[in-house]
């Protein structure tokens, strides 16, 4: 220790700067030296109190903060609900160069004080204030964060559309907003967010359940929806498939939809959405209870891009028309299907099993006749919980074909992860009984199986 506290002090902050922070504040009762340069702002570029959130005490965050100064760009609070309003006052007024700040679930805080910091932090890229009660309409008026580009304001109840249009219309570059849970989206406050936003990409209105369809194609038609390719409307549980057709016709350029728990969408809907939308990545259908096997054969014939697809709790899907899926449909590119709860058996394993095996077979015989390419193997994982008709032996069977190209969650795969574990103590047990004990006791132990 005495060689590094002879080293000059750039020299010195350098090393500091490698700790993680829990030890970079320990480090302030090694000696009297350390806690000086523990405190130099330019090791406080990034302050996360998260791994210690629950326990960081008052007076230690406006330390930091005060030593922070000008070097500070990312603030990370989250959930610490010892941030009081006096310290994120005195967060915007000594570090004006904060370009991140979350305090989602910092409960401390008032509303004045909310709105006094965001008013200071005018250089701000990226805001997290969801679950924070505490904000309302005022809070929010008057604010200028024209270089705001991620905004979450998931779950603040007291924020309703006037608010939000407030909000938006000085932050035209926001590119990411998330208003789960909002209470309030009408027509005026969805039509403001598409004229306002014009370069929204991600979008996510989860659990809004006052929106409607109209709504929804007050925001498509006035927003220019050549950027907006992650859409998250799941549990809005008003829309109907009128919104698919809105959804089809205004916004071409989607790769992520969201849609669980939307349950009035129907196969007609999804019919008409999947030959004009061939641009989905991700789908998500969980718990849309109404749609059959002539929804997956729709997305099956007219989405090559689709890598992940979730039905779970979908329980008019059959084996059919997951082998439609897999077999004749054009989404090679598919990765991850979510099966949980649906009414399938062990001859979906079986075909998607049989399709990786010979698809291996002629990887390997293309590879032996070229000697310049070599293809990659295509991978699925499966996820099959709570489907009363998969065994144990149909899982079995369908890996030992096409291990390790397929992966499946089953009840079963949670089955052989408590005997792995099981066996892993037992060894450990019988290793300790063959350090200090006779040859026939460690027998016992290496029987004896926890469960």
């Amino acid at each position: 220790m005495s060689l590094v506290t002879k080293l000059p002090d750039e020299l010195q902050i350098k090393i500091l700067k490698e700790l993680p922070v829990q030890d970079l504040l320990k480090s302030t009762m090694v000696c009297h030296k350390w806690n000086k340069l523990v405190y130099d702002g330019s090791l406080w570029t990034t302050l996360n109190v998260t791994p210690f959130y629950k326990t960081i005490p008052t007076e230690h965050i406006l330390k930091l903060v005060k030593c922070s100064s000008h070097f500070l760009r990312t603030a990370n609070f989250r959930g610490c609900i010892q941030l009081t309003g006096h310290s994120l006052r005195v967060l915007a007024e000594n570090c004006p160069n904060t370009q991140v700040l979350i305090i989602k679930d910092c409960r401390g805080l008032s509303a004045s004080s909310i709105g006094y910091c965001l008013q200071k932090l005018n250089q701000l890229t990226v805001l997290d204030v969801s679950g924070l009660d505490t904000i309302k309409m005022t809070t929010l008026l008057g604010l200028s964060l024209a270089k705001l580009q991620k905004l979450n304001m998931s779950w603040c109840r007291n924020i309703t559309g006037p608010g939000i249009i407030s909000m938006i219309t000085t932050c035209s570059n926001i590119q990411y907003l998330k208003l789960n849970g909002c209470p309030q989206l009408d027509h005026i406050t969805m039509s403001s967010l598409g004229s306002c936003l014009p370069h929204l990409s991600h979008l996510s209105l989860a659990a809004c359940t006052s929106l409607v369809d109209t709504a929804l194609l007050s925001f498509l038609k006035s927003h220019s929806h050549h950027k907006l390719t992650h859409l998250n409307l799941s549990s809005c549980a008003r829309l109907t498939d009128a919104s698919l057709r809105n959804l089809a016709i205004y916004s071409n350029t989607l790769s992520h939809l969201e849609l669980a728990g939307c349950v009035l969408l129907t196969d007609q809907g999804f019919s008409f959405l999947s030959p004009r939308l061939r641009t989905l990545v991700y789908l998500d259908l969980e718990d849309v209870h109404q749609i059959t096997g002539a929804t997956v054969r729709s997305i099956a014939k007219y989405q090559p891009r689709l890598e992940s697809f979730c039905l779970s709790n979908c329980t008019h899907i059959l084996d059919d028309s997951i082998k439609y899926l897999v077999l004749q449909g054009i989404c090679h590119r598919l990765q991850h299907i979510e099966l949980d709860n649906c009414n399938i058996t062990d001859q979906v394993l079986n075909t998607i099993a049989i399709y990786l095996e010979q698809q291996q077979k002629r990887k390997t015989s293309t590879d032996s006749n070229s000697s310049f390419f070599s293809f990659a193997s295509r991978r699925i994982s499966v996820e099959v919980l709570d489907c009363s008709s998969i065994t144990e032996s149909g899982v079995k069977d369908a890996l030992a074909k096409a291990s390790p190209m397929l992966t499946i969650k089953s009840f079963y795969s949670f089955q052989q992860e408590n005997i792995d574990l099981s066996n892993h103590y037992s060894n450990g047990r019988h290793a300790t009984g063959r350090r200090g004990h006779a040859a026939g006791q460690h027998q016992s132990s290496a029987n004896c199986i926890i469960l």
